[in-house]
């Protein structure tokens, strides 16, 4: 029995299998999986062929087993990578997506060239990708990262410990449900030194906004593997943008930049609730597909 198993060879086999159980990308994920197995870079070019000894054969195997199943690459490696960085992802975050890199766009774009320190909010944070993103961009510039989950402040902890960050991130658990979640936030800009005034010139937040009695409806990617209090916004998609919207204002400078990610269906909702708390949508923004993807609004 071999010790030993040729790159070249595995990596066909992989590829032949996703393709034959009908993966979109097989020949990027066998190649992604085989390298995470290995640990070798060797396998995303291909320069040389090398020995796979047979623990890491059994690796790999195991990883297309669970890709053939539904479960997507960044979730078996543990990684996704979201606009110029590698972000650790676990359980308890959402898996970012292309489609909110528009936010990183549009705020650097606005705020980049601003001489004094800008403050940044990110609410339900997750991996941390949106708010490190920008700060990354922005040198001077401060984050708090916000989340309802413990276990998902600890990777936003991580990422920005990986990208040299977390000398300018301060996060907390803190609920947008809850009363007086507003005063939480002012109090921390108030007392920490990150924050030289209690409000903010960028605000970013992708919350769920799924109905909840479409979430069984979801590819099994989604709905199998990211968090469901990252997706389920209530019976009409937009209960956490009804909360956050009562204190939206007092969070934001006067010359802010306030962005909220939306789904492609509740568009109306939110327009709605917009005018019920005297909000102003100053533009839609569309992502890759040319869907409506990010609003900005004041």
């Amino acid at each position: 029995m071999a010790d030993y198993f040729d790159s070249k060879t595995l990596l066909t086999r992989g590829i032949n299998k996703l393709k034959f159980n009908k993966i979109s990308t097989p020949e990027i994920d066998a190649r992604i999986l085989l390298t995470h197995a290995t640990k070798s870079k060797e396998i995303i070019y291909m320069h040389n062929e090398f020995c796979v000894s047979r623990k890491h054969k059994q690796d790999f195997c195991k990883y297309l087993e669970e890709r053939i199943g539904g479960k997507p690459v960044s979730r078996i490696i543990g990684v996704r990578n979201f606009w110029k960085n590698d972000f650790s992802i676990n359980n308890y975050t959402l898996d970012p997506r292309p489609d909110s890199e528009i936010i990183i766009d549009v705020a650097i774009k606005s705020k980049k060239s601003q001489k004094s320190l800008v403050q940044t909010l990110d609410l339900g944070a997750g991996s941390g990708c949106l708010g490190l993103s920008i700060i990354d961009e922005i040198k001077n510039s401060s984050l708090l990262s916000l989340d309802t989950c413990e276990d998902a402040l600890k990777q936003v902890d991580v990422n920005a410990k990986k990208l040299k960050l977390r000398n300018r991130l301060y996060c907390t658990r803190i609920n947008w449900f809850e009363k007086e979640w507003v005063k939480k936030i002012q109090s921390i800009t108030f007392n920490e030194k990150l924050f030289l005034k209690t409000n903010f010139d960028i605000i970013v937040c992708n919350p769920p906004y799924i109905r909840s009695s479409d979430i069984n409806k979801l590819e099994i990617e989604v709905k199998n593997y990211d968090p469901l209090k990252s997706l389920d916004g209530g019976i009409d998609g937009v209960q956490s943008y009804r909360a956050i919207f009562i204190g939206i204002k007092e969070l934001l400078s006067k010359d802010g930049l306030c962005l909220f990610e939306i789904g492609f269906d509740i568009l109306e909702s939110v327009k709605a609730l917009l005018k019920e708390f005297d909000l102003k949508l100053i533009k839609i923004h569309k992502d890759l597909r040319g869907c409506d993807r990010v609003l900005e609004i004041k």
